[in-house]
Order: structure tokens, then sequence, then C-alpha cells
């Protein structure tokens, strides 16, 4: 019990890296049957609801004035912007190259850090970074070849892994305040949840959103709805993580996103599983693990 309680923080990111690692095939797999900005407003309605009621159940104080405006901001930065990144992206690229390029955030941190915090980059970084960028070239090169992959969807990806990057930073200095996390994560739902709607009704009105249509139960309606649920619990774990461990223990995490997609995306979507595919993850994993050895 006292171990649990000692290591409930790392359990939760570890919770938090099985839902990131395990949404992209479901991503793929809704988007057959969903438009883009139909996915983003059902995952965040769902979201949203669950989360809102979960909050009031707990009789959280959800006043703005009690928690901020940091989460709105937060909320633009990931989920929104961050999964709709991923559902542009995936839509031309494989599920299995997001995963990938998931685990690459650690390397990110460190030059995020330098760009906003003025943090010196270390050589270990550097060397690291070179480390990964070789492990997700053979990936991705490999992944287009056969007709799996697309440099555009995995910028836009990265793109979006960056806003996360960016997030992360942002969102450990909050959580370490006194703010109530399910307020924070409400209202960062909210903000995902008001977005995509403006975009659904207003910004896009050419959008075929079918009412009666997504109530018929078909493979990609089950896995928008698996979706949301896993947006819901991943980051409820993540903001979670983040109030109690440090941003380079999270970062050691990510890598695992890898294995867990690969798996998922098998599992999911029946992908193809290589050779190659797992020594290009292996090489990404050791990439992502130089800067922190030896790292209090």
């Amino acid at each position: 019990m006292h171990f649990l309680k000692k290591n409930i923080g790392y359990l939760a990111m570890f919770l938090a890296v099985i839902g990131f690692g395990s949404g992209p095939p479901f991503v793929k797999l809704a988007l057959e049957e969903f438009q883009i900005v139909d996915l983003l407003a059902v995952r965040f309605a769902i979201a949203f609801l669950l989360m809102l009621t979960f909050a009031l159940i707990m009789r959280v104080d959800l006043s703005i004035r009690k928690i901020g405006l940091t989460p709105f901001l937060m909320g633009l930065l990931n989920p929104f912007l961050v999964t709709l990144a991923f559902h542009v992206g995936l839509m031309l690229t494989s599920p299995i190259n997001g995963v990938a390029i998931i685990s690459t955030m650690p390397i990110m941190q460190p030059f995020v850090a330098k760009i906003f915090l003025d943090e010196k980059i270390e050589i270990k970084v550097l060397i690291g970074a070179f480390i990964t960028i070789i492990g997700t070239y053979i990936l991705l090169s490999s992944q287009t070849i056969i007709g799996q992959g697309n440099y555009i969807g995995d910028f836009i990806i990265f793109a979006g892994m960056t806003l996360a990057s960016i997030n992360e930073v942002i969102g450990r200095k909050k959580m370490q305040t006194n703010v109530n996390q399910l307020g924070v994560n409400t209202y960062q739902y909210f903000t995902g949840f008001i977005l995509s709607f403006l975009i659904l009704f207003i910004i896009w009105p050419n959008s075929t959103f079918g009412y009666s249509f997504h109530l018929e139960f078909t493979p990609s309606v089950i896995a928008a709805i698996t979706l949301s649920f896993i947006t819901f619990g991943s980051y409820l774990f993540y903001n979670y993580a983040l109030r109690r461990v440090s941003v380079g223990r999270i970062s050691l995490m990510y890598p695992l996103t890898g294995p867990i997609g690969a798996l998922s995306a098998w599992l999911v979507i029946d992908a193809e599983i290589t050779l190659k595919i797992f020594i290009s993850l292996g090489i990404i994993l050791v990439g992502t693990v130089i800067p922190y050895i030896n790292k209090k």
C-alpha cells in the first residue's frame, strides 16, 4: 500500500501513456466515417460531459475566479489544437507513425525549455536528438515507401506534439499551484468542446454531421465513443501526474507510446508490424532516454 501511494504519480502517467499510445488507431478507424470536425465535436462533447459530471460529484469549485484563465489556454493548446493536428495528420499518414512521433516528445522538451525558460541544452540532449532523428527517419521513410505513411501528415502531427510540449511546460507550472486538478481538466475539455462546436456549426457549414447516422453502432462510431473515454481518462491521469512527477520523469515514459501504439494498431486496424518497425522504435527509445541518464 505504501509503495502504491509513493508511486501513484508514475502509475497515473503510465495510464495516460497507454491512452496516448492506443488512441491513434481508433482515430484512423473513426475517420473512415466521420469528418475531422465531426469527430472533434463528438470526442470533446462526451469527454466534457464526463468530466463535468465527475467534477460536480466531487463538489469541485468551478468558478473561473478560483481556477484562473490558464486552463483555457491549456485547453486551446492541448487537447484542442493537438487533437486537431492528430486528426488531420492521421487522415494522411499511418497511426504507427503518429505514436512514433509522440514517443519523441522527450527530445522536444529541452528545446522548448531553452526557448521559453532559457535553459541550457546539454550535449547528451543533442546526441539523443540525433539518434532519435535516425530512428524516426527509418520508420517514417519505410512506412512511406510501402504506402502507409505521408511526410505532410507526419509533419502536421509533429507540429501538434510541439504544441503539446509547450502545454506541458505551462501545465507543470499551473499544476504546482493550489488549483484543483479536476477544475483544470473541466475547463480544458470545455474549451475543446466550445471550439469544436463553433467550427462544426458556424465556421464549417459543409459538415455532414448526421445525428441518426451516428446512432448506428458501426465500427467507426464505436471507435469515436472509445476515443472520448480515452480522451477523458488520459488527460485526467496526465494532469494528476503533472502535479506529482517532474517533467523529466514524465518524459521518460513517452517512448512507451511507440510499442503500445504499434500493438494497438495491430489489434484495432490490423496494421502490419514488421521487424523494421520495432528496430526503429527501439532506436527512438534509446535516443529519448539518453538525455535523462544520470539525471537526478
